[in-house]
């Protein structure tokens, strides 16, 4: 087993009048699991782009097995080891597993031009040996799931020497089997000496595989310890800085009348024979594994796929299939994509296009927008969803990825909102951020917009639901209502099993 460490010290950092690193002390050592979490801002990607020599700080050293090094650029993170694997995977999806690994680094026959592959597919098998994993090295990378692009990008990683490798919010994208897998992965690795710097906010996979938890607070370390020394309350704590406010389910004694009626519908490979009612100011959450098909049903009702048989009713009209965004928006319906990068924003334009852009034909008047319309619709979704920017001319690329998804929002708080759709609303954002939402949620909804949401995560789906339906492979199993949410039992139709007589820890 490698003695590596690495020692960040006193790195400091601005980004002109904004202090995004202040003074932290980071250290990894060879075979450990460190964890790295803080609210979205608090600096942990500042930080992690200073070692992997994306950006240079301001001030502060950063030794390698006790000497000083400088870390100017990726190329020289690679030199020493070190390794970023993104949320958003870098894999040429036409290259097979063998040559998106190789690429840039291919290995050659002698001197001439003409490539080994059978030596690079030797060595990927060998690697994928090493770990205990099964993949063919031949399969292209479009036909690979979420998990597998993942462990391709670590054996690329590992076969570029790497001892340390980060990784930022591994698990955002995976199923539950496939995050047993990196589980697994991730263990094996550190048995082999190699280090992972793990950026996650969902403590229960911290402290499940972590040896240790440092919290970053407002460019800061705040507190660093063995997981075993700490629990998940004092951690939640360091990184809000305060007790986090308890968000309660408010009770609803009555409901609006029925907004939206799907009936049998059904698209083969995806759903089938699904049915349920959407009343105004109700809270309906679709839930289940990965591949349950809840996404597909949702955009078929916002009209982003023809391609399904059944009957989908809104307002006491039924809806043709397919009939597009803006005709949905027309109609009072808003959808939150589940990928707020590719799908939710448009990274280049100011926050206040993005808030405005779905209600410009409204904000117009013979063809010419009506700039005080579009300011106050811009300032009243900014105050509302209390979104951190520092004017609605920054780029929204800029934004922290929890003031991303609130803007994702707030195009929507418009008054004739009627039906909300929202895939994974709290997907990779932090816990400040997560309560932000939950309450906008329920602001909307006690303002009569009735709201569908689809989340994986079985405390959130508890925690913002009137009514849940769970699925399994397509098929709608069980229905739940508020305060009569049976945990077990919704677990076990997400698993398509019966968990009546299991440990529920277990399966959590």
């Amino acid at each position: 087993m490698s003695d590596n460490r690495i020692d960040m010290k006193g790195i400091g950092k601005s980004f002109f009048e904004t202090r995004a690193l202040e003074g932290v002390d980071f250290s990894c050592l060879a075979g450990e699991v460190h964890a790295l979490v803080g609210l979205n801002g608090a600096g942990k990607s500042t930080l992690m782009k200073v070692l992997g020599g994306v950006i240079q700080g301001d001030q502060g050293t950063i030794e390698f097995n006790g000497k000083s090094i400088e870390i100017a650029q990726p190329a020289a993170a690679t030199e020493i080891g070190i390794s970023m694997i993104h949320q958003e995977y870098s894999l040429i999806n036409e290259l097979s597993v063998t040559a998106n690994i190789f690429l840039g680094r291919e290995i050659r026959r002698g001197k001439s031009p003409v490539l080994d592959k059978g030596e690079m597919k030797r060595q990927v098998r060998a690697q994928l040996e090493r770990f205990g994993i099964a993949l063919n090295p031949d399969l292209p990378i479009r036909e690979l799931n979420s998990g597998e692009k993942q462990i391709v990008e670590i054996i690329r990683a590992l076969m570029s020497n790497s001892w340390l490798i980060v990784m930022d919010e591994p698990t955002s994208a995976l199923s539950e089997g496939d995050k047993e897998r990196l589980f697994r992965f991730i263990h094996r690795m550190k048995s082999e000496g190699i280090s992972i710097v793990y950026i996650s906010h969902h403590m229960p996979e911290i402290f499940s595989i972590a040896d240790r938890v440092t919290v970053m607070r407002d460019g800061r370390i705040v507190l660093s310890e063995p997981t075993g020394a700490t629990r998940e309350a004092t951690v939640i704590q360091a990184m809000t800085g305060k007790e986090l406010e308890h968000f309660e389910k408010p009770h609803k004694d009555n409901l609006g009348d029925l907004l939206l009626s799907v009936r049998g519908l059904n698209k083969p490979g995806a759903f089938d024979d699904v049915s349920f009612d959407l009343m105004r100011g109700e809270i309906l959450v679709m839930t289940g594994l990965r591949g349950c098909g809840a996404p597909e049903i949702a955009k078929c009702i916002y009209g982003l796929d023809a391609d399904y048989s059944g009957d989908v009713a809104y307002n006491g009209r039924g809806l043709r299939p397919g009939r597009g965004p803006a005709t949905a928006v027309s109609d009072g319906m808003g959808l939150v994509t589940e990928n707020r990068d590719r799908n939710g924003i448009l990274p280049i334009l100011s926050v206040r296009d993005n808030i405005a852009l779905p209600f410009l034909e409204k904000c117009a008047r013979l063809g010419l927008i009506n700039a005080s319309g579009v300011e106050s619709l811009v300032n009243r979704a900014i105050r509302e969803t209390s979104t951190k920017t520092a004017s609605p001319d920054q780029e929204i690329r800029f934004l922290s990825g929890g003031n991303k998804q609130k803007i994702c929002f707030s195009r929507w708080l418009d008054n004739d909102l009627e039906l909300l759709i929202l895939l994974e609303p709290t997907r990779g954002i932090d816990v400040h951020a997560k309560a932000d939402i939950y309450r906008i949620i329920e602001r909307l909804a006690k303002n009569g917009v009735g709201i569908l949401i689809l989340s994986y995560e079985i405390d959130e789906v508890i925690i913002l639901a009137d009514r849940v339906l769970t699925f399994y492979q397509g098929r709608r199993i069980g229905e739940y209502r508020h305060p009569h949410f049976d945990k077990q039992r919704m677990l076990g139709d997400m698993a398509g099993t019966d968990l009546t007589g299991a440990k529920l820890d277990e399966y959590i």
